[in-house]
């Protein structure tokens, strides 16, 4: 993951796209089916009508592309975009096991969608916007791709979401010298900061809906796969081979404390954000 150094945006970019290139293969897996379950609540909220077009930005494996293009049918389509070339190749996959023929995926930047002007009906963006480094240009930019009366929705994660999972994960970090800024996933993680955001942008119309999203885990080798299957491994990356396997033995042995009959809580509170362009 990009840290707080002085790093330029593209490089920014550039690193988040090779990161998750690392996860493709293994963000899918069950314990992260947070993401599904979320594509649906989003989807469920903006009830996209069929024959529209929408589009899904930072689009991954197309948890969200792949749920709309059926809602969307017959006579929409979805247009998909994402930096990681491997999270599209897994999203093609995706779509083509689901037999969708009105999804077109491609690489592009989600802070300049090069579109025409007021051509999509609904905007989607699922735990994505956060990892862009000029939130502010790119909603603007959203705006304009956005028809007259069109709608928004993005998913963020609340400021208490993998809590105490992630408060252990990173405090075992610090002890390697490795902290997680608050500005990474945990941007937007109040309604006041979302609907500030979204209305310096330009849109209007303005609602944030917090949902939990959660579930239990089996156990605590569960956990692990989310931490190696999604933007978290950025951080493990930064340990030598030796201390990733003391780490992870130290840690999941630590979460077993949080562990009770149902298994291992996951807390994925997630803010549910809408908009719409003024017409």
């Amino acid at each position: 993951m990009p840290t707080e150094t002085q790093t330029s945006p593209e490089d920014i970019k550039q690193q988040i796209s090779s990161l998750f290139n690392i996860v493709a293969d293994g963000y899918d897996n069950p314990s992260t089916r947070f993401f599904q379950f979320c594509a649906d609540k989003m989807l469920d909220i903006l009830q996209p009508e069929q024959g529209t077009r929408l589009l899904d930005i930072a689009t991954g494996t197309g948890a969200v592309a792949t749920n709309a293009a059926q809602r969307v049918s017959p006579g929409g389509e979805v247009h998909g975009i994402d930096l990681s070339e491997k999270m599209l190749e897994v999203a093609f996959n995706n779509a083509q096991k689901m037999a969708l023929n009105n999804i077109e995926l491609q690489t592009m930047d989600a802070e300049n969608p090069t579109f025409e002007s007021d051509y999509f009906h609904n905007i989607t963006c699922s735990f994505g916007i956060f990892f862009l480094p000029d939130m502010h240009k790119a909603l603007e930019n959203w705006l304009k791709v956005l028809q007259p009366n069109g709608n928004l929705i993005i998913s963020t994660f609340a400021a208490d979401a993998f809590s105490p999972l992630t408060d252990n994960f990173r405090s075992r970090l610090k002890t390697y010298g490795i902290e997680i800024p608050d500005t990474h996933w945990f941007r937007l993680s109040q309604a006041e900061e979302c609907q500030q955001l979204l209305a310096s942008a330009g849109f209007s119309n303005i609602n944030v809906i917090e949902k939990q999203m959660g579930y239990h885990l089996i156990n605590t080798e569960d956990w692990w796969d989310i931490l190696w299957n999604t933007g978290y491994r950025g951080f493990l990356n930064q340990l030598s081979a030796t201390d990733l396997a003391s780490f992870r033995v130290a840690h999941l042995k630590e979460l077993e404390e949080f562990k009770t009959d149902d298994g291992l809580w996951l807390n994925i509170n997630t803010l549910f954000t809408t908009a719409k362009k003024q017409g």
